[in-house]
């Protein structure tokens, strides 16, 4: 009965690490097609995390990206949160103007570094105080934050988190989304020099007229 019961538990495992990687698989298939077919960066960055949410096994997740000024994370879509969280992140943006702020986010933008943890409990010390009352509140235990970057540029931060611990979260979660995370970097640089073009071509025209 030990045997045959052991034997289950390790099918049980291999049929998970399968799903798994099926996902991850369909994961980067799907944002490769909308990032080479979309260069509307609302619609891009709802698309990437509708796919996330549906491939992946993480509880919330969401997209920040920095302000024309580049001293904020601004809060743009996601996936998971209840009403009143999303729109307490809709009125929270992340100063990264502030050499005093040492929130998670903020750091990822700054250094331009993913950065993984398992237990809230053991950074607590590392935070200010309004970064922990802002992560207590979102009842945050497990999470991996990932710059948004290309060509050392810094667009945002990518942020997925678990409520409670359905597994540990590892290098290969974070490497998976550090690689959508350069592709959705490259997608906003596309699309803001397409807009560059078109703002140019009008130009161009009201002075031909």
């Amino acid at each position: 009965t030990k045997t045959v019961e052991s034997q289950r538990d390790t099918v049980g495992l291999l049929l998970d690490q399968i799903n798994r990687r099926y996902n991850e698989t369909q994961l980067v298939k799907e944002i490769g097609q909308t990032i080479s077919t979309q260069l509307d960066t609302t619609k891009l960055l709802s698309s990437v995390v509708r796919t996330i949410e549906n491939r992946l096994d993480f509880d919330r997740g969401g997209i920040w990206l920095a302000n024309k000024e580049k001293n904020r994370l601004c809060y743009q879509v996601g996936f998971g949160y209840e009403r009143n969280i999303e729109e307490q992140l809709k009125r929270t943006d992340f100063r990264v103007d502030n050499p005093n702020s040492r929130g998670p986010a903020v750091v990822a933008f700054r250094q331009q570094r993913p950065i993984l943890v398992n237990d809230i409990g053991a950074i607590e010390a590392d935070l200010s105080e309004r970064t922990l009352e802002f992560v207590q509140g979102m009842g945050v235990q497990s999470f991996i934050c990932v710059p948004i970057v290309y060509e050392r540029q810094s667009f945002g931060v990518l942020l997925v988190d678990n409520l409670m611990s359905k597994r540990p979260l590892n290098e290969s979660d974070m490497s998976l989304l550090t690689g959508v995370a350069t592709q959705i970097a490259i997608s906003i640089s596309n699309a803001q020099s397409y807009q560059k073009i078109q703002e140019s071509r009008e130009q161009k025209r009201k002075l031909r007229m």
